[in-house]
């Protein structure tokens, strides 16, 4: 599971983002994704609301990643009920981006359920779209952390 010795923090509109380009070995979403707290704060695996948001959160990444452009994960998922998608830090699905045939919960590759959500990158998908992919893959993250309000 990520860490907060993984991730390295971005401010941005309101919130702040942290980063992982690791991809190590057990590093994956799941409907419990690890809470990382600096102090008072806590932050989850990245929700998404906007395609502005999409193109910061992939880019972040991808900035930080050496080579060509690598798939990351969000929080999105469906693994409480299939086919329910849900952001991991409870705020509204309103939003979305996916791929052409996608979600597909993996009707097209080895039997395994595919209920967690990734944008990735294929050059024959429109860019930072959207997949629903095997929680278990090893894949870049980014974690979002809530501003705290100054009166």
């Amino acid at each position: 599971m990520p860490t907060p010795a993984h991730c390295s923090g971005q401010s941005t509109k309101g919130t702040a983002t942290a980063t992982s380009p690791s991809t190590k070995p057990g590093l994956k979403p799941t409907s419990t994704a690890p809470e990382f707290s600096i102090g008072i704060r806590s932050a989850k695996l990245a929700s998404i609301h906007s395609w502005q948001e999409n193109v910061f959160v992939y880019d972040l990444v991808n900035s930080r990643v050496p080579g060509i452009p690598t798939d990351i994960w969000t929080g999105l998922n469906d693994l409480r009920q299939e086919g329910h998608f849900e952001w991991t830090d409870g705020s509204s699905y309103d939003y979305q981006y996916w791929d052409g045939s996608q979600p597909d919960d993996g009707i097209h590759s080895i039997p395994e359920e595919e209920d967690c959500v990734q944008i990735w990158y294929r050059h024959s998908s429109a860019l930072r779209s959207w997949n629903d992919n095997a929680c278990g893959r090893a894949f870049p993250f980014v974690c979002k952390i809530p501003s705290l309000a100054l009166d």
